[in-house]
């Protein structure tokens, strides 16, 4: 079976740290022998560096690129997946379901993991909902924090990889810098695709999904970060699916799907945070989706849409 850390340790090796200084990135090689790549903590990063962070948390299974958003008055850069095989590319590789190391102090935000060592480590329930497991001496995580990752991180990543921490490459980026709001806008086959299987279709008879969300203007104060780059999936992301079954599997399902059938629709993101404690293992679960769906049926050729996008949501998030 092939491996998706030995993907995503090519893009790290390759694309990234033979050029970080073009990229407005600094690496730092911790005292274990970890590297930490800083693509938006300290560093400005860039386009160029949110796209590679992409791109190697989703271990290369997809094709990323950027667009243009327009809705209404709103017009903002996008940042558009194309993946092949959602389940292991997001449940096993992108979600960023890894709790990390967190710190007693007021208006932190506890940090989050992503990336193909939890399709090693297996130790959250997305890896766990899907089939996928991956064997491999080295591995790459991608880390939204507003410190640095220290030994500490690098150590508790090797032990639950079972690996050395000299083998373990962490990228880093704050949710309000331009990569972190690249690389977080880009979560919409991610998000989706827990959703669709959250209620009831069977996620094996996905071929491929795209998504497109608009970029959040990127700003220093995290939790106003963290409710544009959310804000924008909830309320301005678009994802398309090609699945193989019958119809009525996906009529059963549809509607249910974006966030426009969510008891929490309407309501600002920023509210929904500052209500669970500015940690997303507390906030409301409801909102794990994306704004609008589009579902092809191969077998049929029959398509079928649900959900809607809100540019007045989007105003208040990203421009006030």
């Amino acid at each position: 079976m092939f491996s998706v850390n030995q993907y995503a340790v090519q893009i790290v090796k390759e694309k990234i740290l033979p050029y970080v200084e073009k990229l407005n990135c600094k690496v730092y090689h911790l005292q274990n022998g970890a590297t930490v790549i800083d693509m938006g903590v300290k560093a400005p990063g860039g386009y160029q560096a949110g796209k590679l962070f992409v791109e190697a948390t989703i271990a290369g299974m997809g094709y990323v690129e950027y667009g243009r958003f327009h809705l209404g008055k709103i017009d903002l850069p996008s940042i558009d997946v194309y993946i092949d095989q959602p389940p292991t590319a997001c449940l096993s590789t992108q979600f960023s379901g890894w709790k990390m190391r967190t710190k007693d102090i007021p208006l932190y935000i506890n940090p989050i993991g992503s990336g193909p060592a939890r399709a090693i480590a297996n130790n959250d329930v997305f890896t766990q909902a899907w089939t996928y497991q991956d064997v491999h001496h080295e591995t790459v995580f991608g880390a939204q924090t507003q410190e640095l990752p220290n030994e500490q991180d690098a150590q508790d990543i090797a032990d639950a990889c079972h690996i050395d921490p000299s083998n373990v490459y962490i990228l880093a980026a704050r949710t309000g810098s331009l990569v972190g709001s690249i690389q977080v806008c880009s979560r919409t086959v991610e998000a989706s695709i827990s959703r669709i299987q959250k209620k009831g279709f069977d996620i094996s008879k996905v071929i491929s999904g795209f998504g497109t969300c608009p970029i959040a203007p990127p700003i220093y104060d995290e939790v106003r970060a963290m409710d544009r780059v959310n804000t924008a999936l909830l309320y301005g992301c678009d994802v398309k699916y090609l699945v193989d079954c019958e119809d009525s599997e996906i009529e059963a399902c549809i509607d249910k799907l974006p966030f426009n059938a969510s008891r929490r629709f309407g309501e600002r993101f920023y509210d929904l945070f500052e209500e669970g404690k500015h940690d997303f293992y507390i906030v409301d679960k409801d909102i794990h989706t994306v704004a609008r769906y589009e579902i092809t049926n191969l077998k049929t050729g029959n398509t079928f849409r649900a959900g809607e996008l809100r540019e007045d949501m989007l105003e208040e998030s990203l421009f006030h």
